[in-house]
């Protein structure tokens, strides 16, 4: 069972915090490993990559049971960079009272090493960026599944677990990541215009695409923070998308338009009052 933050929580909010994990859109962040090499999650979804997201804490028996079962090592070796290059897998240490002693198992407090023989990049940092009402709800471990065509969070590896059965577990990781990587390569980016530019948040994005269906919108500011979202039918064709931004701040925005048949666009925004 994963560990719950508190009892109370639990039965208060529980229900509603796992529909805030799964079908969320992930919040963009930037992190840095103990490498000192930095990641960032929506250049990552991008690029056409799935993000498996490990949330664990070196304390916590479950995740370490999930840890010694190698299962990210396998993840990251048939779909990582030195496999099919469809996903990213990143390891985050979600206690900000972790210490590198702790995540090299150096400790009475860790459950062993962490970082022997991980071929992913970890994150230990203080204070934490990633926010735990999002990527691990209902406690440790969460292993967040993250679609780069809607940069929505899609499941929980660590619901796909039997003990009993780790060869079998593997291959229903490996079920669950096959759906949202399946194409991932093969995003088409198309071209979008914006006028005017800049506005004052009144402003018309036009876009042909290739294929009709349902379009998401994206607005993130400079720092990577979801401004703005908004859910459009699109036709086959030239496409003219109102966007009402006057909430919005002066400065500039990134506009990002996908839909389910892997068609992105991206743009910006000047707003100007």
């Amino acid at each position: 069972m994963k560990k719950l933050f508190t009892l109370l929580a639990t039965f208060i909010a529980g229900a509603q915090l796992a529909i805030a994990q799964v079908g969320a859109v992930a919040p963009d962040f930037t992190v840095t490993d103990i490498n000192g090499t930095t990641h960032n999650l929506y250049s990552i979804l991008n690029s056409g990559k799935v993000v498996v997201l490990d949330c664990s804490a070196t304390w916590c028996g479950p995740c370490w049971g999930y840890h010694t079962a190698q299962f990210l090592e396998d993840i990251n070796a048939t779909y990582g960079p030195t496999g099919t290059d469809q996903v990213r897998v990143i390891f985050y240490e979600a206690d900000a009272a972790t210490t590198a002693a702790d995540l090299n198992g150096l400790t009475a407090t860790t459950q062993g090493d962490w970082v022997t023989g991980a071929t992913y990049p970890l994150i230990n940092e203080a204070p934490l960026q990633l926010s735990g009402n999002v990527f691990w709800p209902l406690g440790f471990p969460t292993i967040n599944v993250i679609s780069p065509t809607d940069k929505k969070i899609k499941g929980d590896l660590w619901d796909n677990w039997n003990q009993a059965d780790n060869a079998a577990s593997l291959l229903e990781m490996y079920g669950v990541i096959d759906n949202y990587t399946l194409g991932v390569n093969e995003i088409t980016t198309v071209e979008a215009g914006v006028f005017p530019n800049p506005s004052t948040g009144a402003t018309t994005i036009t876009v042909d695409m290739p294929t009709a269906g349902n379009l998401n919108v994206q607005v993130t500011n400079l720092t990577g923070q979801i401004v703005f979202t908004q859910e459009v039918t699109n036709i086959t064709g030239a496409n003219s998308i109102n966007l009402d931004l006057t909430t919005l701040a002066e400065g500039q925005y990134i506009v990002n338009l996908s839909n389910d048949d892997n068609f992105q666009a991206v743009t910006k925004v000047q707003i100007k009052k």
